[in-house]
């Protein structure tokens, strides 16, 4: 962001905008919303960047410091709509407040502070949240050419560190935590790693300072040493970890007392996938970036937001750990018996994964409240469906869940049906909860009929007609006649106002009693406020299993929905073994096969020791592509806990998943087609294992045949003989299909299509041995050319193939 040119002689300037300079230079890198009455006003940059942003009027506020201030602004009343667009835009807000005790002190600046500090990465607010997405921000640092990652998520509770040895590795992380903010040291110098972002945000070299980052983190765990998270003190790891703790604690101007501990080396739980991999599988999102036509798009529908974020969370970081989808698998064939009954209960089931977060920092809602009471009067009719399920995985799901007697007692009692949004404005706590509170209200209730019974005394008293009292802001209650009846009035009257056709007074008993009211007002506004806060005092002791509950209802909706897919989608259990290999019967594309009209054709597949790689040649457009991916997408679900299309499923360990399919430019970085397909193969070459799955798609297309063919071999004997993965590797290279003479473990399989004068029909059914023709002049006929180019192509190959 443009950091604004704030004058250094701030003496110069008028005292309103010497009072928003101070202020903005705490907070320079960030949008200051100061209030000025019923509006937050900004200011010279600031208010250019907002009026771009939001497509609102730039106007201008006199002179200060003899030059023009431009101006631009919201009313307060909307401002949460305004916030929520510029922080999904990446921009942070800073919100200044007037001091509501200053405002009544005549010919004096209004006292203003910042009460609030806004940030993509450390919100929880729930009308700035993307409800199916988690909200991570993030933290790196570079020591030794190795790289150092810190990830946060407030509203999930989760803090994890994980180190990375390449670039390569570290955008990985990038792309599958898809951090809203990322910080980075001042020196940092592979920004290109990040400048994509949409907030990044620069800290100093002293925040990532490791002794300071070593003790605040001990002091947030309640620790004297890291080493039962696995970190020792010397550990770089610890210093973006640090950084990241502090920004986040400075952003919420609170402890974090929902963040226990650190988790070290997450990632090794998973099956690793890098950028390109999960781009060109299109997971959660598309090619285009969007979330229809992906894996998530036909597997999620959870009924739960927080189940719905946790799928996701599955699908990008399927595990290595043959226990947990084992009981997964278990679970989901198990449920196929209950979802229909679970889900309608379900759907019914709040957010309680993120109102507990605001629970923990003490920013939860009055609705927060409401929303939390009606999830736990549902609790019991999932337990009754549950308790009815004897697998052990289950019931610990159940246990997890638990009841919360006390909390709903406590909500019950305390929280009004019709509670207003905010503690802020009374009419929270409910009648009969405590006696003070009730006494207090009762004085401006009961002043509603007294003072409908004083002016009807009045009226009659004094005869007159028009003789009535009335209430406004600025001048309290007061009475009001007619002019033609003010010769009635008594002496003890005070006239206050006169208009046109009206005289106002007031009596002293009035003023009384308005005080009297307005003081009962006031203290049962702080009376509700202290009753507020020892709500949260009541609730602390149970968040930890708040948070169990929450997460155990997230697997619950997610293993529930599973069970509905595969009995929708016609999937069945794979077989999951520690073995080597894969096996896979008339399996099918899970996205493809959805979006058909007509039936997906179906396809086998067998990896193993003796059958390593499968070389696969025919027709573009004959389902090459396709068929690869679906290989992969099944090895994903099936390592998520997902039910897989296809008649049969056997899948052994699986390490990593690799794909070269499809490539693009990358001009903007002086990066050709070529060269990118050179740079992923090479990554593909390095980290590759036995262990691995890897898919390739026309290796060695964007240089000359007869180099694009030498490279294509050469990479494809490195994979079967040093590497030894489990590969897949499309080509239209013919003589590549030799190697399978040269090594036992290659295989040649094709996709057949059917030619004819006018049309090519693609078969979409892989067979083994070679396609001889690439049928490339018929499928390019589908594309619009004239019929004189592809006549003149069909000649030219006749020569061709002569020569």
């Amino acid at each position: 962001m443009k950091k604004i040119n704030i004058d250094t002689q701030l003496n110069n300037h008028t005292p309103m905008i010497k009072q928003y300079l101070s202020l903005k230079l705490q907070y320079p890198d960030m949008l200051l919303f100061y209030q000025m009455g019923d509006f937050y006003e900004l200011f010279y940059d600031d208010a250019e960047r907002i009026s771009k942003l939001l497509k609102i009027t730039l106007t201008k506020k006199g002179y200060s410091n003899n030059n023009i201030i431009p101006m631009a602004g919201i009313p307060c009343h909307t401002a949460e709509y305004y916030l929520s667009k510029l922080v999904k835009l990446g921009e942070s807000i800073a919100v200044c407040d007037q001091i509501k005790e200053n405002q009544l002190k005549k010919n004096k600046l209004i006292t203003r502070k910042v009460v609030r500090v806004i940030t993509p990465g450390t919100i929880t607010d729930e009308a700035f949240l993307e409800e199916n997405e988690d909200n991570f921000i993030a933290s790196i640092w570079k020591e030794n050419n190795q790289f150092g990652y810190a990830v946060l998520d407030i509203s999930l509770g989760f803090f994890g560190v994980s180190k990375h040895f390449s670039i390569t590795s570290i955008l990985a992380e990038i792309e599958r935590t898809n951090p809203k903010e990322i910080l980075y040291p001042e020196n940092f110098s592979d920004f290109f790693l990040i400048e994509n972002r949409k907030c990044t945000r620069q800290r100093l070299l002293s925040e990532f300072d490791l002794t300071n980052s070593y003790n605040l983190l001990n002091l947030q765990f309640k620790t004297h040493t890291l080493k039962g998270f696995g970190i020792e003190k010397d550990d770089f790891i610890i210093r973006p970890a640090g950084c990241l703790l502090q920004y986040v604690k400075l952003m919420h101007m609170t402890i974090l007392p929902h963040i226990r501990n650190i988790k070290n080396n997450y990632i090794e739980e998973n099956i690793s996938m890098n950028v390109n991999t999960r781009k060109s599988l299109e997971i959660t999102r598309n090619i285009f970036g969007e979330t229809k036509n992906t894996l998530s798009s036909i597997l999620n529908k959870t009924v739960t937001s927080m189940g719905s974020r946790m799928l996701n969370r599955w699908l990008h970081s399927p595990l290595k750990n043959f226990k947990i989808v084992k009981n997964r698998h278990e679970s989901v064939k198990i449920l196929k018996l209950f979802y229909k009954e679970l889900q309608p209960i379900l759907r019914q089931i709040n957010d309680l994964e993120r109102i507990y977060s605001r629970l923990a920092l003490r920013t939860a809602s009055p609705h927060d409240f409401i929303r939390m009471r009606s999830t736990l009067k549902i609790l019991p009719k999932l337990h009754v469906i549950l308790k009815k399920i004897k697998f052990k995985h289950i019931k610990n799901i159940r246990l997890s869940i638990g009841s919360f007697d006390e909390i709903l007692i406590l909500l019950n009692k305390s929280i009004s049906i019709n509670a207003s949004k905010s503690i802020r404005d009374g009419g929270v706590i409910a009648s009969n909860y405590n006696v003070q509170l009730d006494d207090l209200r009762n004085i401006k209730i009961n002043s509603i009929d007294y003072i409908k019974n004083f002016e009807y005394q009045e009226k009659r008293k004094l005869m007159i007609e028009s003789f009535k009292i009335r209430f406004n802001h600025i001048i309290g209650y007061y009475i009001q006649v007619n002019k033609r009846h003010a010769h009635l009035i008594p002496e003890h009257y005070t006239r206050i106002q006169t208009l046109k056709n009206t005289e106002r007074y007031s009596v002293s008993f009035l003023k009384q009693h308005e005080e009297k009211v307005s003081n009962s007002v006031i203290q049962s506004l702080l009376l509700e406020k202290k009753l507020y806060e020892e709500i949260f005092d009541i609730i602390e002791p149970f968040l930890e299993q708040l948070k169990d509950s929450a997460s155990a209802l997230s697997e619950l909706d997610v293993l529930s929905n599973l069970s509905e897919r595969a009995v929708s989608l016609n999937y069945v259990c794979p077989i999951m073994t520690k073995k080597y290999g894969i096996s896979l019967l008339d399996s099918r594309h899970p996205v493809v096969e959805y979006f058909l009209k007509t039936p997906f054709i179906n396809n086998s597949v067998v990896l193993s020791k003796k059958q390593r790689m499968l070389i696969i040649t025919g027709p573009n457009m004959g389902g090459k592509s396709t068929y690869m991916r679906q290989i992969a997408l099944i090895v994903i679900m099936a390592w998520v806990g997902s039910f897989v299309p296809a008649k049969f499923a056997l899948i052994g360990i699986i390490d990593k998943i690799f794909t070269r399919i499809g490539a693009g430019d990358d001009l903007s970085n002086g990066c050709s087609t070529f060269m990118m397909e050179m740079t992923e193969i090479s990554n593909i070459l390095n980290n590759a294992t036995s262990h691995s799955l890897v898919l390739i798609d026309e290796l060695g297309r964007g240089t000359s045949m007869n180099e694009g063919l030498s490279l294509a071999w050469s990479c494809s004997q490195y994979l079967i003989d040093k590497i030894k993965s489990m590969t897949l590797l499309s080509t239209h290279f013919f003589e590549l299909t030799k190697l399978e003479l040269k090594n036992n473990s290659v295989k040649n399989f094709h996709f057949t299509a059917v030619e004819s004068h006018l049309h090519i029909a693609f078969l979409y059914k892989i067979k083994p041995g070679i396609s001889r023709k690439s049928y490339g002049i018929s499928v390019a006929s589908l594309s619009g050319l004239p019929d004189i180019v592809i006549q003149h192509a069909k000649e030219k190959l006749i020569d061709l193939e002569n020569i």
